[in-house]
């Protein structure tokens, strides 16, 4: 035979002899590949969605856009080489019909690549064609209270002129629709060309005017150095003049985010790396231990070190092909199903990734994890002579002179056997331990999460209503027309359980600094810290500047009572001075909304307590400075302008009142008792609902809700991946068991033919089992008690968290590690007992 074939015979036969072994081998292998897959899985459906995310957010994918350009402009931009594609659309204004506040919607022409681009292209139906056609977003049709069905009368009111009251009312036939993007603030209501240049007179881009403005988004080629890249197609095309845009969604930053996001995934690739390499080692030093006389012998008949290294190779390659192709199917199954409530924060159904990146970076690294597992064991085998395999024992001897004891019990012969191969002993504890501190370590960093604390920082009360216009970031706010009126508020007191309840109001105008203030500003916005700030917020950045130059800033005052006076107030947000409740009450104080920060010590930008304020006539003191409070100084702008530097000031909500009484409620919170807080809710929103009221509601049910969604997933893959390396852990105990109770059986025959009895033999296997529990167990209770008290401790200390010391999991734990420890022992003695004395005796 030629030397290839025969080594590859030799291959053949030598896998298919050691069933078992294959067995335990495969499932290994399988179980690495399918954590391998499962997180990258997770880790590329994380990074698209997140791009997808920060597109949607955006508005758009492309990577360019302009507000304002030309038809002929836009051709030839399309018309360079560098340019994949150029999306059109000229927008005629905004819908103003009743039932859309709250809700800006855009009404445009655009052509499939614009509409599609801009996640607004028809799922159902298709882009209008007719003049009297138009295809909009589910939510607009929602709002509208029109039916999701094709043919609908779908009835528009606008502005051709946005500077005069005169409005235009166009019906149209609905032939299509999609789901909106809810992360834009606006949805888009296509129309014909036919209609756009009906209603434009062929006008394009009218100053001032919102009617015939013509905007185009520009896919380029290459999404490397996008501006140098547009600024040479403009220079090209002579259209140098033109401003244009970059989508932030392609910045560094948001592939830093990505990446981020991923992080914890590749960390999890590292865990089933060490956990795949200590169980495949386990076994192949295991099986080179077995069958190295049978390496000796072919060392004899003139076998070379690097065929029997080939031998050893060649039976891994044949797993990994049984074993991988298995991990990866089903690894892609798994994370199809956990990626859904990983990814729960994407505003659009979750996208699993199908990319190939998946399955050739998972098949490689579980080939990795195989090939490093075999290179000690293949090094072994491949370096023995045919003598020292007629010796060699599976026991780490070492020579010298020792005191022997005169009479040896059983529990010293035990663990006497257990060191016997210390590395095969401390790699099976290593699996184990790495498994449950693992487990211990998830399983404390989710139970040191303090819903409360969470729920605190987002939400006020248990229920809170805000006008439908709070959040309308191109209009603005409109101060004197609220969607909380006196109905609303009177069922809101009706509810069963409420316990209390607040409200707030807002207004802004132009204000003048005090030199204090200016100062207070220029000592907190140094040019450091505006350099910072202009890294990401140019115009926020220059914005500040203006206002310390111009000392004039724009004023947002706050009138608010009850819930919202009293979260604002708390310890934690108050940065200077002190809150006397009952001396604001009064109406001769005011409350200085300061920066976002953790700093106590520093000056605030803003007016300082004890100073005197000036507002409509009224003089106010600065009582105590506070830091913004999302659910009380969030909301849009009365003019949308988000931009502009503007200062808050926080009054009693009856001296608000008295200062401008013709100022509507903006956002009402109330409390309920916890057990009718599912039957309140349930009520508001089937009265919003009946009575058309468009006052968004925020709950903090949902929003528990929503993050033990988003957490559960997370949680689940953490749990997964102790669990799996658990198995593998139990795979490398019960492997290691039975081989040494296989290899050692013509030893237990001898002892027993000179007095050993079943029972004594019996035991001292099952307390070799006990020894591997107990050292296992002291250990995970060591290093887990290390770990939580340290790592987890500072990963979870501030924030949302309240951390608490915990070993649950070892608990629960140890007495299953026991029962395999007795069990595993016990079945492999069974099993011994099948032969008899005499024939393991005779064995070779």
């Amino acid at each position: 035979m030629k030397k290839n074939n025969l080594m590859k015979t030799l291959t053949n036969r030598t896998f298919c002899q050691n069933k078992g072994r294959n067995l335990v081998a495969v499932l290994a292998v399988f179980l690495t590949t399918l954590m391998f897959t499962t997180l990258f899985v997770l880790a590329q459906s994380i990074s698209e969605n997140i791009i997808t995310m920060n597109f949607r957010q955006s508005g758009y994918d492309a990577q360019i856009s302009f507000k304002e350009i030309t038809g002929e402009a836009a051709e030839k931009i399309a018309g360079h080489p560098k340019v994949k594609g150029v999306g059109e659309s000229i927008v005629l204004g905004l819908a103003e019909n009743e039932k859309l506040a709250g809700r800006q919607v855009e009404i445009r022409w655009g052509d499939d690549m614009y509409a599609s681009h801009s996640f607004a292209e028809p799922t159902t139906g298709h882009m209008p064609q007719k003049e009297n056609e138009l295809a909009a977003g589910t939510e607009v049709l929602d709002k509208l209270g029109i039916p999701h069905k094709l043919g609908e009368e779908v009835t528009l009111q606008w502005r051709r002129d946005i500077n005069s009251p005169e409005v235009t009312e166009s019906t149209f036939t609905l032939c299509g629709f999609w789901e909106d993007n809810a992360s834009s603030y606006a949805s888009y209501a296509w129309v014909s060309r036919e209609f756009a240049e009906k209603m434009t007179g062929g006008v394009e881009n009218s100053e001032g005017q919102v009617l015939g403005l013509h905007m185009a988004q520009v896919h380029l080629k290459n999404t490397k150095n996008i501006e140098s890249t547009m600024d040479s197609v403009l220079k090209d095309t002579g259209l140098e003049e033109l401003e244009y845009g970059v989508n932030l969604a392609y910045s560094p930053e948001m592939g830093v985010q990505a990446a981020q996001e991923s992080l914890p995934m590749y960390a999890g690739m590292f865990l089933v790396f060490v956990a795949g390499y200590l169980i495949i080692y386990n076994i192949f030093q295991i099986s080179v231990s077995a069958d190295i006389q049978f390496y000796g012998k072919l060392k004899t008949l003139g076998t070379t070190k690097k065929q029997i290294k080939k031998l050893i190779y060649g039976q891994a390659n044949r797993l990994c092909a049984i074993g991988i192709p298995l991990g990866l199917v089903f690894g892609w199954l798994l994370g199809m199903k956990l990626v859904p409530g990983l990814i729960s924060w994407s505003d659009g159904s979750a996208v699993v990734s199908g990319s190939p990146v998946i399955f050739i970076g998972s098949a490689v690294f579980a080939w990795i994890t195989v090939w490093v597992s075999c290179l000690r064991p293949a090094r072994i085998a491949g370096k023995i002579s045919p003598m020292e395999a007629l010796r060699y024992c599976d026991a780490e001897t070492k020579i010298g002179k020792k005191k022997r004891p005169k009479t040896v019990s059983v529990e010293q012969m035990s663990w006497a056997n257990l060191w016997r191969n210390k590395k095969r002993t401390i790699t099976v504890i290593l699996s184990l331990t790495l498994a449950l501190v693992l487990l211990s370590a998830f399983y404390a960093k989710n139970a040191s999460f303090d819903m409360n604390v969470y729920l605190e920082e987002l939400a006020a009360a248990t229920l809170q209503f805000d006008d439908a216009d709070s959040e309308e970031r191109v209009n603005g706010y409109d101060p004197t027309d609220s969607t909380i009126d006196e109905a609303l508020v009177e069922k809101v007191q009706q509810l069963p359980g409420k316990t209390e309840e607040g409200c707030l109001y807002s207004r802004e105008f132009s204000m003048k600094l005090s030199d204090n203030a200016v100062k207070n500003m220029e000592n907190y916005y140094t040019e450091e810290v505006l350099q910072d700030w202009a890294s990401f917020d140019k115009g926020g950045a220059e914005d500040c500047r203006k206002a310390m130059e111009t000392k004039e800033v724009t004023a947002e005052i706050i009138g608010l009572e009850g819930i919202p006076l009293d979260s604002i107030t708390k310890e934690k947000y108050l940065l200077e001075g002190t809150f006397d409740k009952e001396k604001f009450a009064a109406g001769n104080y005011l409350l200085a909304e300061g920066p976002s920060t953790e700093e106590k010590n520093v000056t605030m930008p803003t007016y300082s307590v004890g100073e005197k304020v000036e507002i409509q006539g009224k003089t106010f003191e600065v009582m105590a400075v506070v830091a913004p409070f999302s659910p009380v100084t969030e909301g849009a702008s009365e003019d949308g302008e988000d931009n502009r530097y503007t200062m808050g000031l926080l009054m009693p909500a009856e001296r608000f009142c008295q200062l401008w009484p013709d100022s509507t409620m903006r956002k009402l919170y109330v409390n309920v008792e916890e057990e009718k807080t599912a039957q309140a809710e349930e009520e508001v929103r089937t009265y919003l609902k009946e009575t058309g009221n468009h006052s968004n509601l925020t709950s903090k049910a949902t929003i528990a809700e929503q993050y033990e969604k988003q957490t559960k997933s997370s949680a689940v893959m953490g749990n997964a991946i102790s669990v799996v390396i658990a198995i593998v852990g139990i795979l490398n105990f019960i492997n290691s068991m039975v081989t040494s109770v296989v290899s050692r059986r013509k030893e237990f025959a001898m002892i027993q033919s000179v007095g050993m009895s079943k029972k004594q033999l019996r035991k001292m296997l099952i307390l070799e089992g006990l020894y591997y529990a107990g050292l296992t167990l002291a250990a995970s209770y060591a290093v887990s008690s290390l770990v939580i008290g340290t790592v987890i401790r500072s990963m979870v200390e501030g924030g949302m968290s309240s951390f608490q010391f915990t070993l649950f999991p070892l608990v629960v734990c140890t007495p299953i590690l026991v029962i395999f420890a007795v069990a595993v022992p016990y079945f492999c003695f069974r099993n011994l007992e099948k032969q008899s004395l005499v024939e393991r005796l005779r064995n070779e």
